[in-house]
């Protein structure tokens, strides 16, 4: 009688009756997510301190911009994100998704304790889709990571502006091949045509070997574009020429860059200005990822991945002409990095008692990616470093989940040393 009491306005007023909603309005699907963290960086007393780093003026140098390497800090950050996707046509569909705005690309999440000022927010997503058949798609705008890879490249907060295509081709029962390419602009500049971009082009195949068991796998290669720094060799131009034509352009801004890549001094052999770093090596690495899931056990399931990188662009002779000193001749190549993780638990956390367990192994040396673009839950971001990941998700109630995670890592070490004799060839 209540049910009845309550529809019979509400179809007079029209709200309930679906006849009454636009077909559009229909077509539109709505997430959103909340995450509250505590978060402790705990620093060993041995650490070089940051100052060292800071006072670096020569090339090489690494992680100039380090402000804390001894002091334990202690905080709660936010992230919130707000998405919408609506279908325009069979063909064509566009989402937009809101975030909070973090510290740099890679992480979402704002640090609480602002004097109660209120947060800022960014569109983390906003794209158009083309599907013209079943097994091809075309995204343009601001997207997720089009590319088959795990956190080691690709973390879960970074977006990518720019076009992807992919393609899909079953190639036997249980097998289907796909290819991944993409175009996505890195800076821009009004006065030089040495524009920074990412190329990606990736290859891989999914297996599905009988019913419980899935191996999924894929090569990749990336070419970080004009991302590499080349030392100026006259001083900056003056008036009427300052900003009409290009100068340091290839500097690794401040803003994008996190640690542990190799850093040349950009500034003129004349200057005495504080100096405006670049990139010493080029980026152009290949990617292997593999991950096998096991179905054995439903709901339980088992997930072993691995990841492997090598930056294929470095080259001693080069970074040596660009940096236009003898100072790098002895740099050591450390370019590849890895990651094997194991991942025990329910696919996903929806209903109350649902729960994961996962253990990860990262090493990952200076030059093997762009440092900027890495994931900021190990070693709070960047490279040079190896270490250990454990934790697990616990589902309190539906859709509503509480995690824990320990992340151990320490620098790699080179042998490089600076003044004082420190190794400071990470952070």
């Amino acid at each position: 009688e209540m049910k009845l009491e309550v529809l019979a306005p509400a179809k007079e007023e029209g709200w309930a009756d679906s006849r009454q909603i636009p077909s559009w309005l229909r077509n539109i699907s709505f997430e959103g997510d909340v995450r509250v963290r505590a978060q402790s960086d705990l620093f060993d007393d041995g650490n070089i301190p940051a100052e060292e780093y800071r006072a670096q003026v020569e090339s090489p140098a690494w992680s100039p911009d380090l402000t804390n390497t001894q002091t334990d800090r202690h905080r709660l950050t936010l992230r919130a994100r707000f998405g919408a996707t609506a279908k325009l046509s069979d063909d064509v569909s566009t989402a937009l998704r809101l975030s909070t705005v973090g510290s740099g690309p890679t992480s979402s999440s704002q640090t609480l304790g602002n004097n109660f000022d209120k947060l800022s927010v960014g569109f983390d997503r906003a794209f158009i889709r083309w599907e013209p058949r079943y097994d091809l798609r075309l995204e343009f705008g601001r997207m997720a990571t089009p590319f088959f890879g795990t956190d080691l490249l690709w973390p879960d907060d970074l977006s990518l502006d720019g076009i992807a295509l992919r393609g899909e081709r079953n190639l036997a029962d249980g097998v289907f091949g796909f290819v991944t390419a993409g175009a996505f602009p890195l800076q821009e500049f009004s006065v030089s045509k040495r524009d920074k971009w990412l190329y990606g082009l990736q290859v891989g195949a999914d297996w599905a070997i009988g019913s419980y068991t899935q191996l999924r796998a894929g090569i990749a290669y990336y070419d970080f574009y004009a991302v590499e720094g080349i030392r100026e060799n006259d001083p900056p131009p003056g008036d009427p020429l300052a900003g009409t034509v290009p100068y340091q352009t290839s500097e690794y801004p401040k803003n994008s860059r996190l640690r542990g890549n190799t850093l040349i001094n950009l500034n003129d052999p004349t200057s005495t200005a504080a100096p405006v770093w670049g990139l010493a090596s080029k980026f152009r690495p290949i990617n292997l990822t593999a991950a096998l899931t096991l179905r054995h056990y439903d709901p339980v399931q088992i997930g072993v991945s691995f990841d492997y990188v090598k930056n294929s662009a470095f080259d001693l002779t080069d970074i040596q002409r660009r940096a236009g000193t003898s100072a790098v001749s002895d740099l050591a190549e450390k370019t590849t990095g890895l990651q094997a993780r194991v991942q025990v638990g329910m696919a996903q956390l929806q209903e109350r008692g649902d729960w994961s367990v996962f253990g990860a192994y990262r090493l990952f040396e200076r030059d093997a990616w762009a440092d900027g673009f890495t994931d900021t839950t190990w070693n709070l971001g960047g490279t040079n470093y190896k270490g250990y990941s454990l934790g697990g998700n616990y589902a309190l109630d539906r859709r509503t989940t509480l995690g824990v995670r320990w992340t151990s890592t320490r620098n790699l070490d080179d042998g490089r040393r600076y003044t004082g004799g420190n190794t400071i060839t990470g952070n």
